[in-house]
């Protein structure tokens, strides 16, 4: 929208417009308000986009690590003034078509944005978040289901174990038993030791049950103002309507106020320090190569642009790939395996960090990793940077800033998170979409003098406000983490008179009984299925072909970038090579091509493109479970000016790539093993699903071998050993891409603006002129079948479990795909919700219907409970098979499946999805099909598929655990004869 759209002076609905400000590289305008009364501040960001999205976001600097913040942020969601029902905001999850929702607390602010590309949904919901962040009713029984409570086992009975429960309580043992979380939490603690950032703020298990109901209400009144919001719209609905929502539904009921939530400056170090932390190991397990190393230094103020802007390229002058300085170093020293988690520049808090480090390392290799990295800096200071690296900088930087994403998040979040650090503690949310003016000024210092040597020299070399921390494993942690819980909980258990227990007995059943209540949410708004579009936005594509390769051409608004998916057939590859494919898909794009090495190959990528990539896939039939495709995607980007030489990058590592430089595939197996080790705490739900899948179908095997658990342990076997007794695998590898890359197996997509078409068709038509074909045609061998094994449990250092039952189903286009959709989210929101995070105090229950795979599954996520979890999967089958369905559910159900498959992607993501459509032959016709059976489902229909899928079919699904070893233990002595078989991640 024209910048004259709007004045500063401007006023509407109590807002003065302070600034506008055009950001051409977004195709946006920016303007910033500010309420005349209250002093809340505003950013609508407008642009041409109909994922609409609301944030609105509270500087909250929590004084202690009991977790306020973070309860808190649970907490408002949990009724307010003029929604006084018990979850309004899961509740509003069945009741919309939000392309996002959610809550976010950070280090410094809490922030609750939503998005949603239907007008009435979108103010349904800001109605929603307003009352709740500025009128929660945060009553005490809330507190205690989101926070803590001391509870018996069985609430009704005090003859049962006391316990402390509480969702973000085992949240956060969950997510403090990950080492890359405890090393981030660890490093902040240490960095900043006299501010906010020194806590906590998700809260520490041990401290969160310090947390008292006043205390989160005193931290509300304190924080929750206006004049303490920082509010955020974005996209193309105009601003007048936020403004007047905004105004009459909260801030015309508040007036001026003094908010003290700046956060001062910390104490600057005189010396070094270091520290030494631990995080909990399993008890039995190998120490060795466990350990993470992190050195970081305070820098700049994230009120300095300019500096900021040099900070986060030198980052990635050091960093930003294989052949940089620093990741050269570091990794080629043989110290560690991979990059520490955090590695790198982060601009987010209000004083700045610069990191790096190494993981799977040990705690004698920390006085070598420090000095490793102090002489690296002092060489790079002695050698400075070539231009050519400088440009690469520059380079990776603007196709950042150009790219359109927001195929995980909406992109008006992944703007607003860019820019909020800025704004909040500098009033300044344009620079950090808009580095022009900065870009110039560099260039200017550039020509006058060592500009990044002296950045080097200030805030690293210079600079006494350092840290080295080691984190090591600790098998015993856990245990005395359980001793003082059992002595926390025998030391209150002491106290507790007659009257005290039958005062727990009578909150627990409350509690009880006010989460299976059925309550009156008629003071909620709601969608009506006429609100679902007929038919889905087409994504139109011209089809054709070259050098006999067919070929689909996506017009699309990608900002001066050039999109290239392939894909590869492999349906004739022998089972032997099979396993092999993930590993060839990580490998291709690390390794040396036609004769240059994986340094001078990691620097043309840099230099060129946003990034070349492949990874295997799996298309599954929309007619069979048994009928699935195999691929290889190979994947690049580049801005159009550069679109040449990406396909050379491209066709050397398709035509020439070498897999002979066995170290080079040492080090990058030892980033695979550590990275693939880390993801387990954070997504044991999908590694448990992926196992209990691999036991129903041959592709479900496929996946497991080729994403899963499996996939951990090969990739820990091979990195185990010595580069030497890799050779086996590198020919394996060569062989596979001899096979590969030919013509006659590729597919392939181009996603651009048709003005470049021509340009990208030439550099494409070189690409493919450089791979052999074959016009013998491929014969598919035969497919693994599936595991033995439908019950396992997979041991991994965890203090809570997450809990997999998977049942086979139907594929995509059978009649009873749509029913099993909705049933999925009935169940989610109507049953598990309930039983496994409200009263069993897991994070999360869900279920889903995966209908590309045709597989349901039932899990839980850093769920305190295991034989409990699957008591309750075996009462929801048998809950939705009665089919007492309301009408509202069904229709609530339904919107929250449209919201699903209706979510908005990127331009770049709507073009993958549709060539993706293509390949496995799943035709608008019946896509459009599948949108009228969603419509059609009814109760009988859902009871029907329940009864049928779930419990005529329980027998023939997979139970999949992953958890710690006294937790599957302790299942396995009550579970007889269904006890799961224990293996070791």
């Amino acid at each position: 929208m024209a910048e004259s759209h709007y004045r500063a002076g401007d006023r509407q609905h109590g807002f003065l417009i302070t600034a506008v400000s055009p950001l051409p590289e977004l195709h946006a305008t920016l303007v910033q308000l500010q309420h005349e009364r209250t002093g809340a501040r505003m950013v609508h960001l407008d642009r041409d986009d109909d994922n609409n999205l609301f944030a609105v976001g509270f500087r909250t600097t929590p004084q202690d690590s009991t977790g306020v913040a973070h309860i808190l942020e649970h907490t408002v969601l949990c009724g307010s003034r003029r929604y006084p029902v018990r979850d309004p905001f899961f509740t509003m999850l069945k009741r919309s078509l939000s392309s996002f929702m959610n809550a976010l607390t950070a280090s410094d602010w809490t922030c609750y944005p939503f998005a949603s590309q239907n007008h009435t949904d979108f103010y349904n919901l800001m109605g929603i978040y307003l009352d709740a962040a500025f009128f929660p009713l945060l009553r005490e029984r809330d507190f205690r289901q989101e926070g803590h409570r001391l509870e018996f086992a069985d609430p009704g009975d005090m003859r049962s174990p006391l316990q402390f429960k509480g969702v973000v309580y085992n949240e956060m043992k969950g997510a403090m038993a990950d080492p890359s979380s405890l090393l981030h939490r660890r490093l902040t603690r240490a960095l900043y030791p006299t501010v906010t950032y020194g806590f906590n703020s998700g809260g520490e298990p041990e401290d969160i049950l310090d947390l008292s109901y006043a205390q989160l209400k005193t931290f509300h009144s304190t924080y929750y103002h206006p004049a303490n919001a920082w509010f955020f719209t974005y996209g193309n609905m105009p601003l007048e309507g936020h403004l007047h929502a905004i105004e009459e539904q909260a801030l015309r009921h508040f007036g001026p106020l003094q908010v003290n939530s700046a956060i001062p400056d910390e104490v600057r170090f005189e010396a070094p320090r270091k520290v030494v932390e631990s995080f909990p190991a399993e008890a039995g397990d190998s120490l060795a190569r466990r350990s993470m190393v992190q050195i970081a230094w305070l820098s700049c103020p994230v009120s300095d642009p300019f500096e900021r802007l040099g900070m986060t390229l030198l980052a990635e002058l050091l960093l930003g790939n294989p052949a940089a300085p620093l990741y050269k170093a570091l990794l080629e020293s043989g110290l560690g395996q991979n990059l520490a988690p955090g590695t790198g520049y982060h601009d987010d808090y209000r004083e700045t960090y610069f990191a790096a480090g190494l993981q799977g390392t040990d705690p004698e290799a920390v006085d070598g990793i420090e000095t490793l990295v102090l002489e690296t800096l002092q060489h790079v200071v002695r050698q400075g940077f070539a231009p050519d690296q400088i440009e690469a900088a520059i380079h990776q930087l603007e196709f950042s800033y150009r790219e359109v994403s927001g195929d995980q998040y909406p992109y008006g979040l992944l703007l607003l998170m860019r820019m909020f650090g800025s704004w909040l503690h500098a009033d300044d949310p344009v620079s950090p979409l808009c580095f022009e003016a900065d870009l110039v000024r560099l260039r200017r210092e550039l020509a006058t003098g060592p500009f990044f040597e002296n950045l080097v020299r200030r805030h690293l070399l210079d600079n006494p406000h350092r840290v080295t921390l080691l984190l090591k494993p600790d098998p015993q942690m856990k245990m005395r983490q359980e001793q003082r819980l059992r002595e926390r909980l025998a030391a209150v258990e002491k106290k507790l008179s007659a009257s005290d227990k039958n005062d727990l007995v009578e909150q627990g059943l409350a509690l009880l009984q006010a989460q299976e209540g059925n309550e009156d949410l008629s003071s909620l708004p709601t969608l009506d299925l006429t609100d679902i579009p007929a038919r889905p936005a087409p994504v139109d594509f011209r089809a054709g072909e070259l050098r006999d390769v067919p070929v689909s051409w996506f017009d699309q608004p990608t900002n001066g970038i050039g999109y290239f998916d392939a894909s590869l057939a492999i349906d004739d590859l022998p089972e032997e090579l099979l396993c092999d494919v993930p590993l060839f898909c990580s490998l291709l794009t690390k390794v040396g091509a036609a004769g240059s090495s994986y340094l001078e190959m990691a620097e043309r990528v840099s230099a060129a493109t946003g990034g070349v990539q492949a990874n295997p896939i799996i298309l599954d039939s929309p007619a069979s479970l048994d009928d699935f495709q195999l691929a290889i995607e190979f994947r690049g980007k580049a801005l159009l000016r550069n679109q040449r030489r990406l396909f050379e990058i491209l066709r050397d590592f398709a035509s020439a790539p070498d897999f002979f430089d066995l170290k080079r595939l040492h080090t990058v197996l030892q980033q695979m093993k550590t990275s693939l080790e880390n993801s387990v705490p954070g997504s044991g739900h999908s590694y448990a699903s992926r196992v209990a899948a691999g036991a129903l179908t041959a592709a479900g095997r496929l996946r497991e071998n080729w994403s899963g658990l499996h996939l951990i342990r090969l990739v820990r076997d091979l990195a185990g050993r010595q580069p030497e007794q890799l050779g086996d695998l590198a020919h394996r590898l060569q062989r596979l891409a001899s096979l590969i890359f030919r013509r006659d197996r590729l597919r392939c997509a181009i996603t651009a603006e048709q003005s470049g078409f021509s340009e990208i068709g030439a550099a494409l038509d070189v690409f493919l002129a450089a791979l052999p074909t074959c016009r013998e045609p491929a014969a598919m061998l035969p497919r693994p079948a599936p595991f033995g094994d439908k019950a396992t449990g997979w041991i991994a250092a965890v203090p809570v479990a997450y809990v997999a039952r998977v049942f086979p189903a139907v594929p995509l286009g059978h009649a009873d795909g749509p029913a099993l959709l909705v049933l999925a989210k009935l169940l989610r929101g109507g049953y598990l919700h309930r039983e496994i995070r409200e009263k069993g105090g897991a994070y999360g229950g869900m279920a889903n219907y995966d209908a590309q795979s045709g597989l349901f599954a039932m899990l839980s996520y850093r769920d305190p409970h295991l034989v409990r979890t699957l008591e309750v999967y075996r009462d929801a089958a048998r809950w939705a098979a009665s089919g007492m369905f309301s009408a509202v559910d069904i229709k609530e159900a339904v919107l929250g499946v449209f919201s699903q498959i209706d979510r908005p992607l990127s331009p770049g993501g709507k073009a993958v999805r549709e060539f993706r459509y293509l390949l496995q032959g799943w035709s608008p016709e019946a896509r459009q099909l599948f949108r009228e059976r969603i419509l059609a489902v009814d109760a009988a229909r859902l009871a029907y598929v329940a009864r049928t899928y779930l419990v005529d079919g329980w027998d023939a699904g997979a139970v999949s655990v992953v958890a710690g070893e006294d937790m599957l233990l302790e299942a396995n002595s009550r579970l007889g004869t269904a006890a799961l078989a224990l293996e070791k991640v």
